[in-house]
């Protein structure tokens, strides 16, 4: 089973683009200062991010992210299944594990597995 965990927006200016999104949905924001980063809170838990950008791609870009269990699983059935395995399982922190894989046909999507709470062993 997954689930949509994270949407990335790409945004030129963090500042105007907390503005423009707090504005319309009311989000909250967290500032990852070492990641060149924002996350955005719908509710009491990030939901997606603002990636700096230098220039707006020509064509949309916004990266989705599934929440997975075990990463190596899914990308073997990616492969089985005809996808491409673009990046495989790196860490991102200590948040967790992501991967990017594009589909048969080229849409290039991600992975993202949670890391273990402290009182859990790792997968």
């Amino acid at each position: 089973m997954s689930f949509i965990n994270h949407v990335e927006i790409p945004v030129l200016d963090f500042k105007k683009a907390k503005k423009f999104y707090g504005g319309i949905f009311g989000w909250t924001f967290q500032d990852v200062p070492e990641m060149d980063y924002v996350l955005w809170h719908a509710t009491d838990r990030p939901h997606g991010g603002f990636v700096r950008v230098k220039k707006m791609p020509k064509k949309s870009t916004v990266n989705i992210y599934f929440e997975v269990q075990d990463i190596e699983a899914l990308l073997k059935l990616v492969k089985k299944g005809r996808g491409k395995v673009l990046k495989p399982k790196f860490p991102v922190g200590t948040m967790g594990w992501m991967a990017q894989f594009s589909a048969p046909d080229g849409c290039v999507l991600y992975l993202w597995q949670n890391a273990p709470k402290q009182d859990q062993p790792a997968q």
